[in-house]
């Protein structure tokens, strides 16, 4: 069954999931599409940035600019540490938890704001005014994703 919305987002990186709350917020049905899967194959929300680009690098940079400060920088407070260590194992389940609490977020903010989440990759196939998303599951492709069709009704 074909459902319609006033605006549909396709993607929910930095700049979508912040469109389509907004959209929501200022009274208008919204949904965003998002097929994003994480190494476990669970769907989420967050695009490249906050999955495996900007969110996680920085993350991991932190932890190792402080590694970097015990290591170096703290003899010119009177501070010396001897034997510090890096587990890499730690630092990536830092890394890990930081992406799956911002993932969570913007689910809530989805709910909260009445997103419609449409897990799946989404493209114009026409152009007009008035557009009617498929909700319709496609078979999985080769690289195991799925599609849905954004067609002018």
């Amino acid at each position: 069954m074909p459902q319609s919305f006033e605006v549909v987002v396709i993607g929910a990186g930095p700049g979508g999931y912040i469109a389509a709350i907004r959209a929501a917020q200022l009274g208008l049905k919204t949904a965003c599409i998002e097929g994003w899967k994480n190494p476990k194959d669970q769907v989420k929300l967050g695009g490249t940035c906050l999955n495996v680009g900007c969110i996680p690098s920085k993350a991991l940079l932190a932890s190792s600019e402080e590694y970097e400060k015990v290591s170096h920088h703290l003899e010119d407070h009177g501070i010396s540490v001897t034997g510090a260590k890096v587990d890499l194992g730690k630092m990536q389940s830092r890394k890990d938890a930081i992406v799956e609490k911002m993932t969570k977020g913007i689910e809530f903010l989805f709910k909260k704001n009445k997103v419609t989440w449409l897990q799946g990759f989404g493209k114009f196939v026409s152009g007009g005014d008035t557009y009617t998303i498929i909700y319709k599951q496609t078979a999985p492709r080769a690289d195991g994703r799925v599609g849905f069709d954004v067609v002018k009704e």
